[in-house]
C-alpha cells in the first residue's frame, strides 16, 4: 500500500509530489507527458505569481466564498514564500516592474521539467483510472492495467479549459463516484463573441485602461464593472478587462465600453465634449487627441453616421450626442465564449464547502484531498491561479497522515 497517490500531473499535482515527505508514492496522469497546460502559462513564459500581499491577491478571485476558503492556503504559502522555495533550490525567478513573478529563463519548460525533477513520487504516465474503491480507511485505484492501494488520495486533475492539454474535466467524475457535488463548469478568463461584430478590421489592436460595464440584457444597472486593456479580435472582444469579466457574462448582455483610457462613462463624455470644443478640427482627428487609435476613431464616426470630412464647428447636436454616447459607452451584444478550448480557467468544480479549507481534505471521506483548479475558484489573470494551485497543494501535503 502506497502511503500517497497523487491523480492528476498539472501544476497542482506536480507542486504535491515535489513536497511529499514520503518516496512510497506514485502520481498518475492520463497523458503521455505531465505540465501541458503548465507549458503554456504566461503565453509559454509562465507567470507563476505576483508580489501582492495575501488580502490584496485574494481580491482577484470570484466572490467572498472562494477569498474565505483559498485564505488558510495563502496564509501558508504566501506569494513570498512561494518565491523563496523555487530561489532556495536554486531555481532563478525574476520579478516584472508589475509585480509579476517569472522564471528568470521566461521558459514554463524550465518550471515543468524542475518540478518533474524534484518529484518524491514515481510519475507514471498514460495511466487510465476506471474506479475509485474507498477502503476505509484507504482507497484502491484501477486503471485499465493494474489496481494501487494507498493511505491518502490528492485529487488534483484540473479543470476544463485548453482540453487538448489534457484537462479535460474527467476528475470530477472521479469526485461525484466518492460522493462529492460538483458545481457546473464554464469557461473562464476566455475571450468573448459578438453579436454583429463592426470591428474585425481592428483585429489586434487594443484600448488601454478602458472602462468595461456589464449589463443582463436591458437591465439599466451594470451588474459589475472592469478597468483595464481591451483587445478588439476577429469576431469579439479579448484583454485583461474583458477576461475577468468573462465568469461573470451570460449569452445576451451587453458590454458597454468607455474607450477614453482611463475615463468611466462620465467622464469620457466630458472628455470627448472638450476634444469637440476646439474649432474647425476633423472629428477623426479630435478623437485621436483623446488617444482612441485612428483607425477605430474613423469606424467610430461612421458609426454615429458623421461624414467623414466633418469639422468640430459643422457637427450638429444629435451627432455630436451619438458620438459621445459611442466612445463613452459603446453597446455590444455578447453572443458566447470561446468555450473551454480558449479559456485559461475553468470556473465551477468540487464544492467548496464539501473540504476543509484549512487542510484541503475531503469531508466525506478521511485521506482523500483536493487541490488546484478542480475546486470551484477562479481568478485573475496575472499569476493568482497557479499560485493557487501551489497553495492548495502544499496545504494538502502537509496534512496526509
Amino acid at each position: 500500500m502506497y502511503d500517497v497517490i497523487i491523480i492528476g500531473g498539472g501544476a497542482a499535482g506536480l507542486f504535491a509530489a515535489a513536497n511529499l515527505k514520503t518516496e512510497h508514492a506514485i502520481l498518475l496522469d492520463h497523458s503521455h507527458e505531465v505540465g501541458k497546460k503548465l507549458l503554456i502559462t504566461g503565453s509559454g513564459q509562465c507567470n507563476l505569481t505576483n508580489t501582492l500581499p495575501v488580502e490584496a491577491f485574494l481580491s482577484h478571485f470570484g466572490n467572498k466564498q472562494q477569498r474565505n476558503f483559498l485564505l488558510p492556503a495563502l496564509q501558508n504559502l504566501t506569494t513570498k514564500i512561494l518565491y523563496e522555495w523555487f530561489e532556495q533550490r536554486g531555481f532563478p525567478l525574476i520579478v516584472r516592474a508589475d509585480g509579476k513573478v517569472f522564471p528568470k529563463s521566461l521558459d514554463a519548460q524550465d518550471v515543468r521539467d524542475f518540478l518533474v525533477s524534484h518529484s518524491m513520487a514515481h510519475i507514471r504516465t498514460n495511466m487510465h483510472i476506471t474506479a475509485i474503491t474507498n477502503l476505509h480507511p484507504g482507497f484502491r485505484i484501477t486503471t485499465t492495467d493494474a489496481a494501487y492501494d494507498t493511505r491518502n488520495l490528492i485529487i488534483a486533475t484540473g479543470g476544463m479549459s485548453y482540453p487538448r492539454t489534457g484537462s479535460d474535466g474527467s476528475g470530477y467524475d472521479l469526485a461525484k463516484t466518492l460522493g462529492h457535488s460538483i458545481v457546473p463548469p464554464k469557461p473562464a478568463l476566455v475571450a468573448l463573441s459578438i453579436e454583429e461584430y463592426p470591428f474585425k478590421h481592428l483585429a489586434g489592436n487594443s484600448v488601454r485602461d478602458a472602462w468595461v460595464s456589464l449589463y443582463h440584457n436591458e437591465e439599466k444597472a451594470a451588474y459589475e464593472q472592469r478597468k483595464g486593456d481591451v483587445l478588439f479580435t476577429h469576431d469579439g472582444l479579448s484583454g485583461p478587462a474583458i477576461l475577468s469579466c468573462s465568469r461573470f457574462v451570460r449569452k445576451q448582455d451587453v458590454i458597454r465600453l468607455s474607450l477614453i483610457g482611463g475615463a468611466n462613462h462620465h467622464e469620457a463624455e466630458e472628455i470627448l465634449l472638450r476634444a469637440l470644443s476646439a474649432p474647425k478640427k476633423l472629428i477623426t482627428t479630435a478623437l485621436k487627441e483623446t488617444g482612441i487609435i485612428s483607425s477605430l476613431a474613423q469606424t467610430l464616426v461612421d458609426m454615429a453616421g458623421i461624414e467623414r470630412d466633418t469639422t468640430t464647428a459643422t457637427l450638429d447636436k444629435t451627432k455630436r450626442k451619438a458620438l459621445a454616447n459611442l466612445v463613452s459607452a459603446l453597446p455590444l451584444r455578447v453572443s458566447g465564449s470561446k468555450g473551454f478550448q480558449s479559456a485559461m480557467v475553468t470556473s465551477g468544480g468540487v464544492a467548496l464547502s464539501e473540504v476543509n479549507r484549512k487542510s484541503m481534505e475531503s469531508n466525506l471521506n478521511e485521506g482523500l484531498f483536493f487541490c488546484g483548479e478542480m475546486l470551484d475558484y477562479d481568478g485573475e489573470s496575472g499569476g493568482y491561479n497557479l499560485q493557487a494551485a501551489f497553495s492548495t497543494a502544499y496545504l494538502a501535503v502537509q496534512h496526509i497522515r
